[in-house]
């Protein structure tokens, strides 16, 4: 039943799923929503086991906006201290009395940025593992002045941003191929 989001998530989400990546983002636009939330419970009993949590951010019509993330990642991310300071000065939740609660919390808040707004906030870089000074200074810079783009815009580091681009296409093909041939999502999930 929920074949179609799994081959959507292979395609999508493979850095994710690999472990490379904390999150990935993408749009749905051929699913209506019931069904969609039919396939997301579906495709979560059997991902979250293996750390991979996902949410339908909004939805118009039938198109929707999928978050896919490591949950351990994601927690680790979000506790750096520079990732802190961009937060708070957004008015992301501070703490709360246990780590899923603090968590929880910051990614209900981005989802409520990305429902209130068009385009993606700028801080999104932190909750797809995106290098956190190249965040910062996407920030700072307003999105210009970077050295190289790929997968995000790079201020810091190019060399290795670039090792890793290189990483994410070669995972893409691999699960692009895992999709033509109809795997399970769960086969080609990396655990936690």
């Amino acid at each position: 039943m929920a074949d179609e989001l799994s081959e959507k998530l292979l395609r999508n989400c493979s850095q994710t799923l690999a472990g490379l990546k904390t999150g990935s983002i993408f749009n749905i636009s051929d699913i209506p929503v019931s069904v969609l939330e039919f396939q997301i419970a579906i495709l979560s009993s059997k991902l979250n086991p293996l750390g991979i949590f996902m949410k339908r951010i909004r939805s118009k019509k039938n198109n929707s906006l999928i978050y896919v993330y490591r949950k351990s990642q994601l927690l680790n991310d979000l506790c750096n201290e520079t990732a802190c300071k961009i937060l708070r000065s957004l008015g992301y939740p501070e703490c709360g009395p246990t780590e899923d609660i603090i968590l929880d919390g910051r990614v209900d808040f981005l989802m409520k940025r990305l429902s209130d707004y068009e385009c993606f906030p700028h801080e999104i870089g932190l909750f797809l593992g995106f290098p956190v000074e190249d965040v910062k200074e996407f920030i700072r810079h307003d999105g210009r002045d970077c050295l190289t783009c790929g997968f995000w815009k790079v201020y810091c580091n190019k060399a290795e941003a670039l090792n890793t681009f290189r990483r994410y296409r070669i995972c893409a093909r691999i699960y692009e191929s895992a999709a033509l041939r109809k795997l399970p999502v769960e086969i080609m999930t990396v655990a936690a």
